[in-house]
């Protein structure tokens, strides 16, 4: 077969040209440590590279979430335990201020504390983030969740949105409390009030058992019918004297001996009454009352400051406020509570995730990654190659008539 001299210049040129494309691919798998340079390289290998590549990004993505959550909660978790630690002196405030023996300075001293720390929880209430926005204001972080309405009322100004971050494909955990749910949303408070009707005489309620008494109003109250909330006491004069509890249909509910000032049990309910026998009284069951910390503490440094504040008066305003306060601290220890389970959840699936993470790199790097002793020895195989071709060439390219003649 005859060879042109351009025929065999242009077949050592392509053999230069092919070694030198495969030296620089060598030195380039060296450089990155990949071993596939483009898709072509390895079609399916490439394309379980990228999916691995977007299940790593999701985690990477999560594992930012999760953090970011943990961060909140945390926040969160430190100001519930602060609002609480501040209730508890209230709490013990409002123990001594029922002490009979407090003169109206003394009270008028514990009012002043009080005062202090409604403003302290206030401001723990209006606490924000990192980001600056308020943690207990539900969707609206711009809002300030309490403050004073027209009424000089504390009020919940946020909504009751909750916020919800993923932290894993299929879970995503609630990373707010609105402080509607936590200090808005406390059981009612239910009670009844007592007046005379009929005779001489005084007349007082307490609730003794609660539990018996809050059973007997949900079972007997009726907010459309307020005559069906009315029960009358009537004493009936006698040897010996005595009375009777009737409904608003007239209908017996109790009865028994009566003794002027000595208590009558009623489903609950002590009722005192302190007048002759012949006298009468409504006993009426009260709307519920559901109100917040801020405003209880306040109204009760305002009774404190009453001077003519009877003890019967300071004792049912100290039972009130040392029951809302009481409501409110178990709310904070339940919320508090559940900021811990959904640390615990996050912390379980960061494990998890960290171990998925560490199988996915492993898998990404056998498919996409090259054995670095493997490719140095690929590239020095790729550079001998090149030298060859270039003697080959050089050798061959000499070969001419002209050449020989010479």
């Amino acid at each position: 077969m005859r060879l042109s001299s351009n025929l065999i210049y242009q077949s050592g040129i392509d053999s230069i040209l092919e070694r030198q494309q495969q030296l620089v691919t060598s030195r380039e798998r060296v450089n990155t440590q990949q071993r596939i340079l483009q898709p072509s390289d390895d079609p399916a290998g490439a394309a379980t590279v990228l999916r691995l590549n977007e299940q790593l990004a999701m985690s990477e993505q999560f594992t930012k979430n999760s953090d970011s959550l943990k961060s909140r909660l945390g926040i969160s978790e430190a100001t519930l335990t602060s609002i609480s630690d501040v209730l508890d002196r209230a709490r013990q405030l409002l123990i001594q201020a029922n002490d009979g023996i407090n003169s109206l300075p003394d009270r008028q001293g514990i009012a002043t504390q009080l005062e202090g720390i409604r403003d302290e929880i206030l401001d723990l209430m209006n606490t924000r983030d990192a980001n600056g926005d308020f943690i207990f204001s539900g969707n609206e972080g711009n809002i300030t969740p309490y403050g004073l309405d027209a009424s000089g009322r504390y009020v919940y100004q946020g909504d009751q949105g909750l916020q919800q971050i993923q932290v894993a494909s299929a879970v995503a955990i609630e990373a707010n409390f609105p402080g509607y749910f936590i200090f808005d949303s406390l059981p009612p408070k239910l009670d009844a009030g007592a007046a005379m009707t009929a005779g001489a005489g005084t007349v007082t309620t307490a609730v003794s058992n609660e539990g018996q008494f809050d059973a007997f109003y949900r079972a007997n109250y009726d907010p459309t019918n307020p005559a069906g909330n009315v029960f009358s006491v009537t004493t009936i004069a006698g040897v010996p004297d005595s009375y009777q509890i009737t409904d608003s249909g007239g209908t017996v509910l109790a009865s028994g001996n009566y003794v002027p000032g000595e208590v009558i049990a009623f489903n609950g309910l002590d009722i005192t009454l302190d007048g002759a026998a012949g006298a009468a009284a409504d006993i009426t069951l009260a709307p519920p009352v559901r109100d917040n910390i801020l405003n209880v503490l306040t109204d009760f440094a305002e009774t404190l400051r009453d001077p003519n504040l009877t003890p019967d008066q300071l004792t049912q305003a100290s039972i009130y406020a040392q029951d809302m306060a009481r409501l409110t601290h178990e709310s904070l220890l339940s919320s508090i509570s559940s900021i811990g389970g959904r640390i615990n959840v996050i912390e379980d699936l960061q494990r998890g995730a960290a171990t998925t993470e560490l199988a996915l790199q492993t898998a990404r790097a056998d498919i996409a990654e090259v054995d670095i002793a493997e490719a140095v020895s690929q590239l020095v195989q790729e550079e001998t190659a090149l030298q060859a071709s270039f003697a080959a060439y050089n050798r061959v390219s000499q070969l001419s008539l002209f050449d020989f003649i010479r």
